[in-house]
């Protein structure tokens, strides 16, 4: 079989990974054909995936509504994920075998509603961790969100930081999962297998900067939004990089090929749809060692004149209190929660059908 543009993207550079962001069952086969290193799932995936897989999975969600009386619908849907990531998650056993503990994970979310309750968070991401070795929790750049990170990793779980849109957030995910690491190690306890990790979602910023330029009546030249995801990425890549912190960083929710090219070279993750894998099949983009090559100094400009990009490249911009109330958190939140709620929907009529 002929290898695609990604395959040949990670021979060039071996330090860059691809992962599949899906939790389709056919998107993970796809994943494993083309030796993709990992999957993250998201709360959109899940809502997804219960919507179109309603029928097939209608009796086992009966069953576990029968099984747990006193659970409602969102407590339903919670159980199906986690047994969901512990059925989905053995396709990526063989890689995880091959003994690097970087690669072969897969990744599930902490549930959406719970995003200011650390103490709720730090239980799910145990669960989590408790499906499988190769498990990895994602936890939000909340301000009760870096506190369970903490936690999660003294406990060995090893977290994937997400809904990252800032430098300031991303610092406070990796110092939050380095002094769990070093809690760790004060008590004689392992680190090597635990796998911290920041997600920074591209598209996301470019949407709510977009919004933002409207809303306040900017004029930008268009193509300079397009380089705002990379711009933050590759600031907090740089950061990482100079602080020496073992989180490596993830890019996600893909917009264009750039969302992949400009990430060539790096050292980090990139964890790509099905559909944007597929487009990147046999494209012209050439392979190329782009991490270190800056964004236009043209649009970096024009992107500076916006408050909450500033906010977003600059380090001390933002404390931890500023962090659940950044428009993009919010957004993101508000979009991840409206997409969930489909499939428990779906869930409620099950456990209240209409009466005929």
């Amino acid at each position: 079989m002929e290898k695609t543009k990604l395959e040949l993207c990670m021979e060039a550079f071996p330090q860059t990974d691809i992962w599949m962001d899906s939790f389709s069952v056919r998107d993970h086969e796809y994943a494993v054909a083309h030796r993709c290193k990992g999957i993250t799932t998201s709360p959109t995936w899940v809502g997804h995936m219960l919507c179109d897989e309603y029928e097939a999975q209608t009796p086992l969600l009966r069953r576990m509504i029968a099984e747990i009386p006193a659970a409602d619908e969102r407590e339903i849907a919670w159980k199906w994920t986690l047994e969901m990531g512990r059925q989905r998650s053995c396709c990526m056993l063989p890689e995880w075998e091959k003994g690097d503990p970087r690669r072969g994970r897969f990744a599930i979310q902490v549930s959406v509603y719970d995003y200011r309750s650390a103490e709720s968070m730090l239980r799910m991401a145990e669960e989590i961790h408790a499906l499988g070795p190769n498990m990895q929790a994602k936890i939000p750049c909340t301000a009760a969100g870096i506190a369970a990170m903490e936690e999660a990793t003294y406990r060995g779980v090893s977290v994937m930081a997400t809904l990252c849109f800032s430098a300031d957030q991303a610092l406070a995910a990796a110092e939050a999962m380095e002094r769990g690491l070093a809690r760790r190690e004060a008590e004689g306890l392992e680190t090597r297998s635990i796998n911290p990790v920041c997600a920074v979602l591209l598209g996301m910023q470019e949407d709510w900067l977009r919004r933002y330029a409207d809303a306040a009546n900017r004029v930008l030249d268009p193509e300079a939004f397009t380089f705002a995801g990379e711009a933050v990425a590759k600031q907090v890549y740089t950061l990482y990089r100079q602080r020496g912190f073992r989180t490596r960083v993830l890019v996600a929710y893909y917009r264009h090929h750039r969302h992949w090219s400009a990430f060539m070279g790096g050292d980090l993750i990139m964890t790509i749809p099905y559909k944007w894998q597929r487009r990147f099949e046999a494209c012209d983009v050439p392979i190329a060692d782009n991490i270190g090559v800056p964004v236009p100094e043209r649009f970096m400009d024009q992107l500076m004149r916006l408050e909450p990009f500033a906010q977003a490249m600059t380090p001390g911009s933002l404390c931890m209190a500023d962090f659940d109330a950044f428009p993009p958190v919010i957004l993101t939140l508000r979009y991840f929660t409206a997409v969930y709620e489909k499939g428990v929907l779906l869930l409620r009529d099950l456990m209240l059908p209409e009466p005929v």
